[in-house]
């Protein structure tokens, strides 16, 4: 994931109820991602210049 974020303009979100379901918070995700906003999101998976990867 770093090596595709590093050579690439990547924007890595994860799912905004991922982190507080897991007890977590922002503070244990890599630099350069981030905790994604549902609305932001939705709009940007059904835009047709996103790639989506899920894992």
């Amino acid at each position: 994931m770093k090596m595709l974020m590093a050579k690439k303009d990547l924007k890595v979100q994860v799912c905004a109820i991922y982190l507080p379901g897991k007890g977590m918070d922002a503070s244990v995700l890599l630099d350069g991602v981030t905790a994604a906003a549902p609305d932001a999101m939705g709009a940007a998976i059904v835009d047709a210049n996103t790639t989506v990867m899920s894992f």
